[in-house]
């Protein structure tokens, strides 16, 4: 890069971020609304592009956060902000021949990103999608039975002590987990039943043996659910600015003890909020 682009990068970044001091005012205004009912500890709130390129799933690798769009993977410090790498082409052309324009909720194992792919609105192709973490460019897919899994793919994770990648059979009423072997081709292990249903997760994470579920229900809460019996129950609700849209979730870790970290997009869509709650 020479000194001029250098120059011309540094002042494009300050003008930039001049312009989205309002919006995020803005937005910051918006959420102090719900304050009173909110349960997050803390926030990081991101306004603009970058809030569409954090607007689908998120994961942690216990260093890194990586976050989905509909169509792009990135990968950022720990602060949320700071962009390490980029994937804005993520989904491969002979996955968009298939139909499939959305990426979901996804879950860090291994080295790999797991992530749910769909052909939104037509159902016809659930697809896990394995990213490399460090390239962030999709090194496997699985086209699962679209029997099975009846709408769509918008969310995974993976068990870490077990290597079990976990989805569910429906994007919006789900009555079971659906369970694969990752080290086994994707092999189906087993369904659970669900005792209740917790309408519309987005994106889910195991911490200390459970599962943990975030929905954008009425108050966007987060559910606890045992993988072995399928009970579930509700861990918080997020009770986000009305217009909002709970995304996905994962968990880092702070002092040694767990903190579960969730996403939802503002009421205008301008701006994303990474949140800490109490796990």
């Amino acid at each position: 890069m020479s000194s001029f682009e250098f120059i011309l990068n540094k002042v494009l970044t300050v003008i930039l971020a001049v312009i989205l001091i309002p919006f995020s005012l803005l937005t910051h205004g918006i959420d102090l609304i719900s304050q009173g009912s909110r349960t997050d500890e803390a926030k990081t709130n991101v306004v603009g592009i970058g809030a569409y390129f954090r607007s689908q799933g998120i994961a942690c690798d216990g260093e890194s956060f990586y976050f989905s769009s509909k169509t792009t993977l990135i990968k950022t410090d720990s602060d949320a902000r700071t962009v390490t790498n980029a994937n804005y082409s993520a989904i491969p052309e002979e996955l968009k021949e298939l139909g499939i324009a959305h990426i979901g909720g996804m879950s860090f194992y291994n080295g790999y990103i797991y992530a749910g792919l769909e052909d939104s609105k037509v159902w016809d192709y659930p697809i896990i999608g394995v990213y490399d973490a460090e390239t962030l460019e999709l090194v496997d897919y699985y086209i699962m039975d679209a029997e099975q899994i009846t709408r769509g793919m918008p969310w995974v994770t993976v068990d870490s002590e077990t290597g079990y990648l976990y989805c569910a059979d429906h994007s919006k009423n789900p009555t079971k987990l659906l369970v694969y072997d990752t080290a086994n081709e994707m092999a189906f292990v087993k369904e659970v039943a669900l005792q209740s249903v917790p309408y519309a997760i987005q994106g889910a994470e195991f911490n200390g043996g459970i599962l943990y579920a975030a929905t954008n229900d009425d108050t966007q809460a987060i559910y606890k659910i045992n993988p072995e019996n399928g009970a579930v129950e509700k861990h918080l609700d997020r009770n986000l600015t009305g217009g909002s849209e709970g995304e996905g979730m994962t968990f880092i870790e702070k002092d040694g003890k767990p903190v579960l970290v969730a996403m939802d997009m503002g009421p205008l869509f301008i701006n994303a909020f990474v949140r800490e709650y109490n796990a």
